[in-house]
């Protein structure tokens, strides 16, 4: 950037020295002697071609000498070369050091000018952008490339803290490009005429509607739009609260304060409530189909098995007791359950349930009466599939 600063005017008349335009000349001095002394090392470079070719031909000629010679060198001169790394290690760990402090000192002479000088600073900054405007796009695309997660964290916290400000300025714009604006929008009518005629027919329907809650003397419509930031704030709560780990005295406390909720109690509000009279109905549907369709899990069951032995023959598997959970769930209409707002848990289960008194009970070595019960949901919990005694068994 110093190539593109005017620092004859940052060095007023009777004022203080300006260590910033200082150390942009004297960053400009390192640069012309650097580059003068890469272009005597080039004509050098130049002049000797002939011995480096020289120098690589008997390097690639001699390759197994030269390395033989070195490892004997250092087997017979081993302090002495442990002595010379030691001290060039050094030498370049002063290097470092020295470029480091020298940095820090120039960051924080430009940062105390800064402070004092903010107003020609920005000036300064201006001037550049203004000559350079290629250069300031490019480098503003690529940091954005580089730290896109950032700048738009930034940006949301920066609307989340200053909304009437954002507003303000959104406003602001709007008044200083309004034709701008409004050739942008006649342009997308222009380009999207469904959607402008479906934007205009929600208009309509929602002043019909607010007109007839008016002369029916009913409150208008309680919706509104939940802003990002507030949407991101009750995120962050919620994030908050379900996922802070408690301990087991909180916990215990918990769960001796839980009471189940009574039985006369829930068939009442079921009674009350048309979202649970639907649901219940929607579950009775499923369990006569499933009790009608009990008739047909022996066919289902026997293609299950044809399909795992096919299966197994090209070298796959199937798992046989999912598979016939999934048939007899379609059988019974269960997507349809499930489209309608049933509860897919609760759909397991009755699966399960039906298909556990249609099997056998299964004898183990032991001469028990058993049958296996898969894994599944109960009451909000993961059960392990286990084996389980039926009655009399």
């Amino acid at each position: 950037m110093s190539a593109g600063v005017d620092d004859s005017s940052a060095r007023p008349v009777g004022g203080p020295t300006d260590p910033h335009a200082a150390w942009l000349r004297a960053g400009q001095a390192r640069q012309q002697a650097k580059r003068a002394e890469q272009e005597q090392s080039a004509a050098a470079s130049a002049a000797a071609d002939p011995k480096r070719d020289y120098a690589k031909r008997y390097r690639e000629e001699h390759r197994e000498e030269i390395r033989a010679y070195r490892a004997k060198y250092h087997a017979e001169n081993r302090d002495e070369v442990n002595r010379k790394n030691r001290e060039y290690m050094r030498e370049r760990s002063r290097r470092m050091r020295a470029q480091k402090e020298r940095r820090e000192k120039d960051r924080e002479r430009v940062r105390r000018w800064t402070e004092a000088n903010r107003e020609r600073k920005r000036e300064s900054i201006r001037r550049w952008r203004e000559a350079h405007p290629e250069k300031t796009a490019e480098y503003s695309r690529r940091y954005y490339e580089r730290n896109r997660d950032a700048v738009l964290a930034r940006a949301r916290q920066r609307r989340d803290e200053s909304p009437e400000k954002v507003k303000a300025a959104a406003r602001d714009w709007q008044q200083r490009n309004r034709e701008h604006l409004s050739e942008w929008q006649r342009q997308h009518r222009a380009e999207n005429p469904d959607a402008y005629a479906r934007s205009l027919k929600s208009n309509r329907d929602a002043k019909r509607l607010t007109r007839r809650l008016t002369s029916l003397g009913l409150p208008a419509k309680r919706v509104r739009r939940v802003p990002a930031a507030e949407r991101r704030a009750h995120e962050a709560e919620s994030r908050e609260f379900f996922e802070r780990e408690r301990a087991a005295s909180a916990r215990k406390r918990l769960m001796a304060e839980y009471v189940p909720m009574d039985r006369v109690a829930l068939d009442a509000w079921s009674s009350r409530s048309p979202l649970a009279r639907r649901r219940d109905a929607q579950l009775s549907r499923f369990r006569r189909q499933l009790g009608v369709g009990a008739g047909r899990v022996p066919a289902i069951r026997e293609e299950v098995r044809m399909d795992a032995v096919a299966r197994r023959l090209r070298g796959d598997r199937l798992d046989a007791a999912a598979e016939l959970r999934q048939r007899v769930f379609d059988a019974a209409g269960g997507r349809e359950y499930l489209a309608s707002g049933g509860d897919r848990h609760t759909a397991a289960l009755i699966v399960e349930e039906s298909l556990e008194g249609l099997a056998k009970p299964v004898t183990r070595p032991d001469g028990g009466g058993l049958v296996w019960v898969p894994e599944h949901t109960r009451g909000g919990r993961e059960i392990a599939g286990h084996w389980r005694r039926r009655p009399g068994g």
